[in-house]
């Protein structure tokens, strides 16, 4: 039987009945394979799982934990049957000689309905357990930086306490939906629920990590942005103001208790509520030079308003 060969989407001529692949329509003409006008392995390295309908495919027999007594295995993971010829065939095509790779041609898949079906939840439940792995020595008090994803989808570095013991959660991450480890993080008495404290990590990106907590004499210069609790919506963040910062600033030129308070059009006021003065304006990429401040003043009728 011929080949009937078909361009596909990698620029070479395939089979649409073996999968035998060539770089040219003229090799295939003069491939010597006989087509068997069905699906097979083809590549170096080939692999047919077989799962068939009778024998002992139960977890007990292949000394699997699956908790779900309808979950079943295959006699081997490769394919059990010597000369089988859907696998163990003398194809001259391309990707059997190894002139050209062709990974999706490798594998022949004849797994189950049922199988199939399983393989998403136990690839939640693997994701599960990493998660939990990374979480395990995270607890809630604990002052981190963690490097993750915010509701938003995009990456964001948070660094302060946990306001909650991290929980596995169902995420999107590029449209589909997946297991995640949500961190809430923020300024201690931040409430958790609160949505700008939320980070999240997936398994095979994100990081989270113990941090020493600021002493209180430990002056930072960096973008307002990073103060742990600043947000248009809290008006309760406190810290020791030490004045602009920048690459050319070389230290703090004041010490002033303030509170950081969102006043309009991306404007944040530094302002001390004991005295009724703004001591400075920021935007939240502004620098400054900021120390850690006792807890937080509470609201104030005398609040700053909008210039």
């Amino acid at each position: 039987m011929r080949h009937s060969v078909r361009p596909d989407d990698h620029g070479r001529y395939r089979c649409a009945a073996c999968r035998g692949t060539w770089l040219s329509k003229d090799a295939a003409d003069r491939s010597s394979f006989a087509c068997p006008g069905e699906r097979v392995a083809h590549a170096l390295t080939r692999e047919h799982r077989v799962f068939p309908a009778s024998g002992d495919r139960s977890c007990g027999s292949w000394g699997c934990d699956e908790p779900d007594p309808r979950h079943r295995h295959g006699p081997d993971p490769f394919c059990d049957v010597t000369n089988c010829f859907l696998c163990c065939h003398a194809c001259d095509c391309a990707a059997c000689t190894g002139a050209l790779s062709a990974p999706y041609t490798v594998a022949l898949n004849d797994s189950p309905d049922h199988e199939l079906a399983q393989t998403p939840r136990r690839r939640n439940a693997s994701m599960t357990t990493e998660l939990k792995d990374l979480a395990k020595n995270l607890s809630t008090g604990a002052h981190v930086t963690a490097t993750g994803v915010d509701t938003r989808g995009r990456k964001v570095t948070r660094t302060g306490h946990l306001l909650a013991d991290p929980i596995v959660v169902h995420a999107r991450r590029n449209g589909f939906p997946t297991r995640a480890l949500r961190l809430c993080i923020g300024a201690p008495g931040t409430d958790p629920t609160d949505r700008s404290t939320w980070t999240t990590l997936f398994t095979d990106s994100g990081t989270a990590e113990h941090t020493p907590e600021p002493e209180p004499t430990t002056w930072s210069n960096t973008e307002l942005r990073y103060v742990p609790g600043v947000r248009a919506s809290n008006h309760t963040t406190r810290i020791r103001y030490g004045g602009k910062g920048g690459a050319r600033s070389t230290g703090p030129t004041q010490d002033t208790p303030v509170n950081v308070y969102y006043t309009d059009d991306g404007i944040y006021a530094l302002w001390d509520p004991e005295t009724d003065t703004t001591h400075g304006l920021a935007r939240l990429t502004t620098k400054i030079w900021w120390a850690p401040a006792p807890r937080p003043h509470t609201d104030s009728p005398n609040a700053p308003t909008p210039a």
